[in-house]
């Protein structure tokens, strides 16, 4: 008996998603994701994932930031957010995330 016969039959495949640069038309829906993908409240995603953070980094590092859309309603159900900072593998990092991060 082979199982990929049977699994999954009535399973509706989803809608294609489509990868793309991220653009500052999507920070609200990244930050709405951001709080979903962590479990926390509209409020607390509100001041955790400020949309201006995610602008900024879509400005300073524009190649770092992509999304996923789904390809017909063109909701995000994914993003990633890379940042680029000055790092000396010599040299400790002893400073917090915020600081790191210049705050996001």
């Amino acid at each position: 008996m082979n199982a990929h016969e049977f699994q999954y039959k009535e399973r509706q495949m989803p809608e294609a998603i489509l990868v793309a640069p991220a653009s500052r038309r999507y920070t609200p829906a990244i930050q709405d994701l951001a709080g979903a993908a962590y479990g926390v409240s509209p409020e607390l995603a509100a001041d955790w994932f400020d949309p201006e953070q995610f602008r900024r980094r879509i400005e300073v590092f524009p190649e770092g930031q992509w999304i996923a859309l789904e390809a017909m309603s063109e909701r995000v159900v994914g993003f990633t957010s890379g940042m680029r900072i000055d790092f000396d593998p010599a040299v400790p990092l002893l400073d917090n995330w915020d600081t790191t991060t210049g705050y996001g």
